[in-house]
C-alpha cells in the first residue's frame, strides 16, 4: 500500500468511498470474493493512525479472510517463509474479482497471463519493486518486469526467493483525488443491468434506474430497504388498480412504473457496494411476483367496479392464479438453476436464460400506455391468458431439466 498524498492521514485515503464503499474494503472484499483466504497489508507503521485504522477495517462483518498488517519487506519475507507463491497487489489499484480469480485459475502457467506474470525474486529485489509502487514509479516498474520474466532460475533457493505474481499496471489506479470520482463513475456504469435484461429494459428502465442509483448511494439505505420501498409503491399501485376508473388506473400504472425503476436500484446498490445476498435475491423475487398478483387482481377487480361485467373478475382472478403458479415455479427454476449455474451444461443454461426473460416486467410499460388510452380491459384479457400460457411453459421447463440433469447423473454413475 503506497503511502498517501503528504496532506492525506491513511486512514482519510484509503477509507475514501469510491462508490459507496470505502476504497481499501472495496479491494478486500474483491480479493476475498475471489478465492484468497488470507491478506497481507504493507504499509509504513509510521504514519499515526495506522493501528486505529486496522482495527477500523477488521470490524467490518463482511471480512472473513485472514487479515495481517505488516510494515516492511524484510517481515513479509519471514511471514511468508515456505510459501510457494505469493500475490503481490499494487494498493494504489483498484481490482475486480474477476481479474484476481483469473491469476488464481492461470497460476500453471503464469507466463501466459494477460494479467500477471511470474517471478523469483530475492528480499533486495522486493525492495526495489515495493519502492517503486510506493512512489508511483511506474514506468521503472514496467523495466524491472522486462528485465525479470525471463529471468526465473532453475533451482530457486527457497531461504532466499519467493515466487511472486506482480499485477500490470491497470488504468484503475488511484493517485490523486479525482480519481475516486472518476473510478466511482465507472463502476456505477459497468455494474448497472444484467446480461439478460431485456431491449425494453436496457433503453427505457436502465437509464433511469442507474440515475436513481446515484441518488440512494448518497442515502443510508441497504439493497433490502430499497426492495421494500419498491414493495410498498407497487402495492400502492395496486389499491389504485382496486379503486377503478381512468384516473387511478393511471395513477397505479405510473406507481408501478416508478416501482419497477426502484427494483431495478436495489440490484444495482448491492453490486455496487459489494452487498450481494441469497437472502436479497429470494426477498427482491417473493416482493415482485406478490405485487404482481395484487396488481392483476386488482386491474380486474376495479374494471369490475366500474363496469359491472363479472367477466374481469374471473379474469382478474385467473391472472392472478397463473402469476402464483409462475411465482412457485420461478423459485424452483430462477432462484435454484442460478445456484447451480456453474454445473449447467449449454442447453440447460440456455432454458434458464429463456425463463429469465419470459418473466423479465416489461409488461409494466404495455400496462402504462393501455391505461393512457383508457384500456386496461386489453391488458387483463391479454395477462389473464399469458401467464397461464407462461406457468405451463415454466411447469413442462422444469419437468424437461430434471429429466435432464437426471439422466447426466445416470450415465456419470
Amino acid at each position: 500500500m503506497p503511502s498517501p498524498p503528504s496532506n492525506r492521514s491513511v486512514r482519510d485515503w484509503y477509507w475514501r468511498e469510491i462508490a459507496g464503499v470505502p476504497f481499501l474494503l472495496r479491494n478486500i472484499i474483491n480479493i476475498q470474493r475471489a478465492g484468497i483466504s488470507r491478506l497481507i497489508l504493507l504499509i509504513d507503521k509510521n504514519h499515526k493512525d495506522v493501528e486505529d485504522f486496522y482495527q477500523h477495517i477488521i470490524q467490518d462483518v463482511r471480512i472473513s479472510l485472514k487479515l495481517q498488517w505488516l510494515s516492511s519487506s524484510q517481515q513479509l519475507m519471514q511471514t511468508t517463509k515456505g510459501t510457494k507463491e505469493l500475490l503481490l497487489l499494487d494498493g494504489s489499484s483498484l481490482y475486480e474479482k474477476a481479474k484476481i480469480a483469473s491469476a488464481i485459475t492461470q497460476n500453471s502457467n503464469p507466463k501466459n497471463s494477460e494479467i500477471y506474470r511470474s517471478y523469483f525474486l530475492s528480499e533486495t529485489s522486493l525492495n526495489s519493486i515495493l519502492e517503486l509502487i510506493d512512489n508511483f514509479k511506474y514506468s521503472m516498474l514496467e523495466k524491472i518486469q522486462e528485465q525479470s520474466i525471463d529471468s526465473e532460475p532453475k533451482t530457486p533457493d527457497s531461504e532466499k526467493q519467493l515466487r511472486v505474481y506482480l499485477p500490470e499496471r491497470g488504468k484503475a489506479t488511484i493517485s490523486k483525488k479525482t480519481d475516486f470520482q472518476v473510478e466511482g463513475e465507472r463502476i456505477i456504469k459497468t455494474s448497472g443491468g444484467l446480461k439478460n435484461d431485456s431491449f425494453i429494459t436496457r433503453t427505457l428502465s436502465r437509464p433511469i434506474s442507474q440515475r436513481l442509483t446515484r441518488l440512494f448511494l448518497k442515502t443510508p439505505f441497504t439493497p433490502n430497504q430499497i426492495t421494500i420501498l419498491s414493495f410498498i409503491l407497487g402495492l400502492g399501485s395496486a389499491w389504485c388498480f382496486f379503486q377503478g376508473g381512468y384516473q387511478m388506473g393511471l395513477s397505479g400504472a405510473g406507481l408501478l412504473l416508478l416501482s419497477i425503476w426502484i427494483d431495478g436500484v436495489d440490484g444495482e446498490v448491492a453490486r455496487i457496494k459489494l452487498m450481494e445476498s441469497k437472502m436479497g435475491a429470494k426477498l427482491d423475487i417473493f416482493c415482485d411476483n406478490v405485487v404482481h398478483i395484487a396488481v392483476f387482481f386488482s386491474i380486474g377487480t376495479g374494471l369490475f367496479h366500474i363496469n359491472g361485467q363479472i367477466i374481469f373478475l374471473y379474469l382478474g382472478l385467473l391472472a392472478a392464479f397463473g402469476s402464483l403458479i409462475s411465482f412457485l415455479m420461478l423459485r424452483a427454476t430462477i432462484i435454484e438453476d442460478k445456484s447451480k449455474a456453474n454445473s449447467m451444461n449449454k442447453d440447460q443454461q440456455n432454458e434458464t436464460d429463456l425463463i429469465d426473460k419470459l418473466t423479465n416486467r416489461d409488461f409494466t410499460h404495455i400496462l402504462f400506455l393501455l391505461a393512457l388510452i383508457n384500456h386496461l380491459d386489453i391488458f387483463i384479457w391479454m395477462t389473464a391468458v399469458g401467464v397461464n400460457l407462461l406457468a405451463v411453459f415454466l411447469l413442462f421447463s422444469k419437468m424437461k431439466l430434471n429429466f435432464s440433469m437426471a439422466n447426466e447423473y445416470k450415465q456419470d454413475l
